[in-house]
């Protein structure tokens, strides 16, 4: 599974499949990279991804790669 993790304008960080689904909200983009991590090391069959993490920086956004390790 493809997780994408964005942070709203209001600070809210989202963890959303990649159809967009809302899976959970987290307080830091740390936490929401450590619930991939557990949910890759459960599903170990599943192909690991990397993980698109989006800022808000100033009203425009713009996306990092990170890796859940």
């Amino acid at each position: 599974m493809k997780f994408y993790i964005r942070e709203w304008s209001e600070g809210t960080i989202v963890l959303m499949t990649e159809a967009g689904h809302v899976l959970s909200y987290f307080s830091s983009v740390r936490d929401a990279l450590h619930a991939c991590s557990e949910w890759y090391g459960a599903n170990s069959k599943e192909k690991k991804y990397e993980v698109t993490v989006q800022y808000k920086n100033q009203g425009d956004a713009y996306a990092t790669v990170a890796r859940c390790a």
